[in-house]
């Protein structure tokens, strides 16, 4: 029977020794073999110690009763046994704990709904000798994953997997590429020594209940405790000597582990391998780069409508206007499309990361992109593209796009009956905002995203007068324009450096401009890095005044220099004021998160409050002022305005006898976000309108000369 869907073919004639696992995954395998076994005897020894501390336990109390019986041993006694007891079962109670996956943002898909995509499915799990997903999930963003219900008793018994496809990922993928996503989860499962994998997860599934999922095990020993002032001290010792396992434990985590993440890293390459075998080399990589840029639009789509939720907006449909971010992706930084999907390639997404540093994470679970897509393409298998999209493998493409985005605002509490904005209405919408947000193309992104280096005006004005400056298209050069997101990398590498200086990352070496350096080298590269950034950052000031003398010159012929000069005033005291502003929101927010991530005693409570209202009262009396200033109360909607005034304008009550006043201390959260937040936006859109402009003097420079020149 005819298949009544594009599937594309399997490569002819390729070597099944490409998906052999290679000798550097045996070795990997034969590392964490040994790790695991090395965890069995720490483990079996930790057991055989608690159970040799339960004997001594059972054995002292029950001695004591009999040596002397009285209320006082028997109670000692039963202590010494209840000590014994705890301690095995902080050991086993791992064994217990059953992991699910949250399924509440999925839905279920049957065969009888969707039979192309199962028949798809299918034959790729024949071509990958896998068997078929237990459970089919649609989930709404731009991934694809298998994954099942585990338990300790997983490692010994068989467990079917359940595939979960991102709809975001469907979106922005053709069918080839599709199957390659597909092939690669199934891949993971195609050969036996993959069990490990399994292995090494419920070790750490045991590892960390026993170190950080101990709240049921508490409040057990807490009950224990209470019962009586006996049973209290041998509780406090069984917690001193859990803290002992815990220490061991940690250790043990570490040896487990490195080994696993080198392992998953060639589980990973050797996943890919099976994707190119049933699809050929291309399709992965292809994919692996677009799901990049694909999901940075899908974040984007997130945090628009997280933006417009207090104005009751959701969206129809998520996935046409995702493709309309990607459009807007491709069009924004020059991207080509073909077949509707964007031509991603590793050029591409070096555009958003220029840091000359490189640091290996051994604890990386993944390969980086770079490094699988050389492993792909060296296998250099030939692949037949379906540029369909994958899409065209669901029934009722629309009526499941809706029923995700419904999925997603299943949990959303507005305020009241929102309004889902169709495909057309997000777009006027986000264009208006984009406009709103963005300062002329002309600029070059010269001014976007940072603080424009304040100088002395009068000086400035004075040197416009008397030195001669570029012109416009010289000033605002490619190169020139670049220079802002340099200061930016400099200043990240520069703060990466600091970090492997103070031993933030676990490596011995990194590489820096395609040379390799041991960590004690560091500093030589804080040095150099210390020294560009002084240098571009003092370039970068310089432009800035250089950018204003040619449009003060400009303004003067206008007779408009004082305007400009106050606009540039205006943002300078602004700007000031918001650091300003920012420093004293730093300061009590050091408070406020003592408060929230801080158990303390009624007093230290009050100690506490006592410095929150100390470091409230500048803000108080910044915000009273800051009301009566138009430019700021023009970012503020008239809620916003309510919410800065009652904190302006009415003392609170923190901390009561019933404890901290949750509903006060969430009011001054919410309105010391506010507070900077539109100290900065009064900075944005005083900018805009200085550099609005000076377009504006730029623009009626060149009608002037239009003009002449028809005259």
């Amino acid at each position: 029977m005819q298949d009544t869907f594009p599937y594309p073919p399997m490569p002819r004639g390729v070597d099944e020794r490409v998906i052999a696992p290679s000798p550097a995954f045996k070795r990997e395998v034969v590392k964490v073999a040994g790790a695991i076994a090395f965890f069995l005897v720490v483990y079996v020894a930790l057991m055989a110690a608690a159970m040799g501390l339960a004997v001594l336990c059972g054995f002292w109390g029950y001695a004591l009763v009999t040596l002397k019986p009285s209320f006082i041993t028997f109670m000692l006694g039963l202590g010494l046994a209840g000590l014994g007891v705890m301690v095995i079962y902080f050991l086993l109670k791992f064994i217990f704990k059953r992991s699910k996956t949250d399924r509440s943002g999925m839905i279920e898909v049957q065969e009888t709904d969707q039979p192309e995509l199962f028949a798809f499915i299918r034959k790729i799990t024949q071509e990958t000798q896998t068997p078929f997903p237990k459970r089919i999930y649609l989930s709404p963003d731009v991934n694809a994953s298998v994954f099942y219900d585990s338990s300790f008793w997983s490692m010994l018994l068989p467990v079917k997997k359940n595939l979960v496809i991102g709809l975001g990922l469907v979106n922005c993928v053709n069918v080839t590429e599709f199957k390659a996503i597909l092939a690669h989860e199934f891949g993971h499962f195609s050969q036996r020594s993959m069990k490990l994998g399994s292995y090494v997860y419920h070790v750490n599934h045991a590892i960390h209940n026993m170190l950080y999922d101990n709240q049921g095990y508490g409040k057990a020993l807490e009950k224990w405790a209470n019962i009586s002032g006996y049973f209290a001290l041998f509780a406090g010792l069984t917690a001193k000597i859990v803290q002992v396992i815990q220490w061991v434990l940690k250790k043990a985590y570490v040896v487990v582990n490195k080994p696993y993440m080198s392992l998953s890293r060639q589980m990973e390459f050797h996943a890919d391998s099976v994707a190119a075998y049933v699809t050929g080399s291309v399709p992965l990589v292809t994919s692996l780069r677009r799901i990049e840029a694909a999901g940075l639009c899908y974040s984007r789509l997130f945090n628009h409508y997280n933006a417009w939720f207090s104005e009751n907006l959701k969206a129809d449909n998520m996935y046409p206007q995702h493709q309309e971010l990607m459009h807007r992706f491709s069009s924004d930084f020059n991207i080509p499309m073909a077949h509707g999907l964007l031509q991603v390639n590793a050029e591409t997404l070096a555009m958003f990361t220029q840091s000359r540093l490189v640091i290996k994470d051994q604890w990386a679970s993944h390969p980086s992109t770079d490094d699988r897509e050389a492993h792909l393409l060296s296998l250099n298998i030939p692949t037949v593209m379906v540029h369909d999209s994958a899409w065209v493998l669901f029934r009722s493409e629309e009526q499941v796009q809706r029923a995700m985005t419904q999925k997603v605002y299943e949990e959303a509490e507005f305020a009241q009956t929102p309004q889902a904005l169709t495909l057309a209405q997000f777009s006027e919408k986000l264009t208006a905002e984009i406009l709103g947000r963005s300062f002329d193309k002309a600029y070059k992104g010269y001014y976007d995203n940072r603080v424009i280096t304040a100088f002395d005006l009068q000086e400035a004005s004075s040197e416009a007068a008397l030195l001669p400056t570029r012109p416009f298209e010289e000033l605002f050069s490619d190169v020139n324009c670049k220079l802002p997101e340099r200061v930016s990398q400099l200043e990240d590498d520069l703060q990466t450096v600091q970090q492997i200086i103070q031993g933030a990352h676990d490596i011995k070496s990194f590489d820096f401009d395609g040379e390799k350096y041991s960590v004690k080298e560091a500093a030589t590269v804080q040095q150099q890095l210390e020294r560009e950034l002084q240098e571009a950052q003092q370039q970068l000031a310089y432009h800035d005044k250089e950018c204003f003398r040619l449009f003060y010159q400009k303004a003067r012929e206008k007779g408009t220099e004082d305007t400009l000069v106050q606009a540039y005033q205006a943002l300078f005291d602004a700007t000031a004021a918001a650091e300003a502003d920012t420093g004293l929101y730093h300061q009590i927010f050091d408070t406020l998160n003592f408060i929230f991530n801080n158990d303390m005693t009624l007093e230290g409570a009050k100690t506490v409050v006592k410095e929150l209202e100390t470091r409230e009262k500048p803000i108080r009396l910044r915000l009273q002022q800051l009301l009566q200033e138009e430019t700021y109360v023009s970012c503020l909607t008239a809620a916003e305005k309510s919410k800065l005034e009652k904190i302006a304008h009415h003392a609170r009550v923190y901390l009561t006898e019933y404890g901290f006043d949750n509903a006060s201390v969430g009011e001054l959260t919410e309105a010391l976000h506010l507070f900077v937040q539109t100290a900065w936006e009064r900075c944005f859109q005083l900018k805009k309108k200085m550099l609005d402009q000076q377009i504006t003097l730029l623009q009626s420079q060149q009608e002037t000369k239009l003009a002449v020149a028809e005259a």
